[in-house]
């Protein structure tokens, strides 16, 4: 049985507007979809159908020939609003999805059996105006007839890889020749021996790298992909294969010269870290300057519906305010090319949140009274939409500062703007070294299975912050000279980075630990 796919790559919309309009699928049959919009995406370009649309949003495909035997194609929650749309064949219902609370989450539907011979029309639809909106991507379909599709002629050309900060960006041009792949696999590592696909053997995508290896697949048509929660200052190794078909009958290329190519991230450890996810401000200085309102925990509306810091100058009216948000001191004494990175959502009218560095604030007291130089970051546009800041240069700001985030609002304008995921990164300076933190600090057994013994051998007391390779703390305890214990049970498996800063805060350990 022959496979028809279709990735999207000829969608026309990629913005938040929804939109009617035609496209040439990759099966030749125009496909025609009402009020869906293309800048929330499982692998861009995708369709995400609307809500409480008129008329009712969908997307349907031309006439395809040589039946269909089996469907499968992968799906997402949009927003809050729970999915419920239909999948039709020849005007037929052949199931209805749902979601409950999944948002962002990618799902797979089927393969599922249809076995509708002749002609068909593929029809995604929602169920009703309250359905939640929903992006489809990746359909895929065996046909009634014919073989199946023969090994790709070529790879990919122009295959490169560049390291970022916990990143690498790989990009491609599409292969070409008589028979065109139907997808890319993407094999990682963290040395130049990588695995070789085998027909008949299906590679699951794996973008997990903390093991050493990993593989995503990834649709013809797409020309670019980038693995994340890589370790600073490490290489990674990257080859790509053309295939055709799936399962038990999937048909790699592997002769010849493969392409590849390698990344070396930037050798960056973290050195703050704050998302909120406890609840809590964790010695962040919320303070008042004018107006009745101010900065406070946000339970849900973070990034991936975590907690954040909110602030809105908006109470039944608008209303003056000046409100600021002051990290704890951070200390930078040991490191160089220092690099703040945040997120910010925001939505109605009002002044922009402005972010700031001092290296003179006592932490207590009128802000204004200290000296703060404005920074320059890349913050959200609006409609609640959470933006990264961008990596913005932290050097030359002192060995001790404070980040602030200062919020002001009119009588007449007061927007809400929320903050999440607060990261300073650093490279490590001279003296600051693994040999260091071998000789000052140990952890026994490592890898960790259970708990974390962490024997220190510093003077006084320490504080040690365990991050995972996102730069987000998931376990901190109090040091003193000698076995400390933290508890390793609840981590996922993987690498993580161990921080020690002595009690006078003059100097900072850092070890990888792996757990099992």
């Amino acid at each position: 049985m022959a496979q028809g796919l279709e990735t999207f790559a000829n969608f026309p919309v990629t913005g938040s507007s929804y939109t009617d309009g035609t496209f040439v699928g990759q099966d030749g049959s125009t496909w025609t979809f009402g009020q869906c919009r293309g800048d929330i995406a499982i692998e861009a370009p995708t369709p995400m159908l609307g809500k409480n649309r008129t008329p009712i949003s969908f997307m349907e495909s031309g006439s395809i020939a040589n039946g269909i035997a089996t469907l499968s194609f992968t799906y997402m929650q949009g927003f809050s609003s729970n999915c419920n749309m239909d999948v039709m064949v020849n005007g037929n219902v052949i199931a209805t999805i749902t979601t409950n609370a999944q948002q962002n989450v990618v799902q797979t539907f089927g393969p599922v059996d249809v076995n509708v011979s002749g002609n068909f029309v593929l029809k995604f639809v929602q169920k009703d105006a309250n359905a939640g909106q929903i992006a489809i991507d990746n359909i895929t379909w065996t046909s009634m007839s014919g073989g199946f599709l023969p090994e790709p002629s070529n790879y990919p050309t122009n295959f490169t890889a560049a390291g970022g900060i916990f990143n690498a960006t790989l990009n491609w041009t599409d292969a070409v020749g008589a028979q065109l792949p139907q997808k890319y696999l993407i094999v990682a590592g963290e040395t130049s021996t990588l695995g070789v696909p085998v027909d008949g053997t299906p590679i699951e995508d794996d973008i997990d790298l903390s093991d050493g290896k990993g593989a995503k697949n990834v649709s013809f048509g797409t020309t670019s992909y980038t693995f994340t929660k890589l370790e600073g200052g490490k290489t990674y190794y990257f080859k790509i294969y053309s295939y055709t078909n799936s399962g038990s009958y999937i048909d790699y290329k592997t002769d010849g010269t493969v392409p590849s190519a390698t990344a070396t991230t930037e050798d960056l450890v973290s050195i703050f870290n704050e998302d909120f996810n406890d609840g809590d401000m964790n010695g962040w200085v919320p303070y008042s300057a004018s107006g009745d309102q101010g900065w406070a925990i946000d339970a849900t509306h973070g990034v991936d519906n975590t907690p954040c810091a909110k602030m809105s100058g908006y109470a039944t009216v608008a209303v003056a305010n000046e409100d600021w948000l002051i990290s704890p001191l951070v200390y930078m004494n040991n490191y160089h090319n220092e690099k703040l990175a945040f997120y910010t959502a925001t939505s109605y009218t009002g002044p922009a949140l402005e972010v700031l560095v001092s290296g003179n604030y006592s932490g207590q007291g009128n802000p204004n009274l200290a000296t703060w130089t404005p920074l320059t970051a890349t913050l959200s546009s609006g409609s609640w939409t959470w933006t990264p800041s961008g990596y913005i240069d932290f050097t030359g700001y002192g060995d001790a500062i404070r980040v602030a985030f200062k919020y002001t609002s009119t009588s007449t304008e007061a927007a809400t703007w929320e903050v999440d995921n607060i990261m300073i990164l650093g490279s490590l300076g001279t003296g600051v070294s693994e040999i260091n933190a071998q000789s000052m600090v140990s952890v026994r057994p490592n890898p960790v299975v259970e708990d974390i013994n962490v024997y220190y051998n510093g003077n006084g007391t320490a504080q040690a912050i365990l991050y995972d390779l996102t730069g987000a703390s998931v376990a901190q305890t109090q040091l003193v000279n000698g076995k400390n214990t933290m508890s390793g049970r609840s981590l996922s498996t993987g690498m993580y980075i161990l921080k020690v800063i002595s009690s006078e805060m003059k100097q900072v350990y850092t070890q990888k630990i792996i757990v099992k």
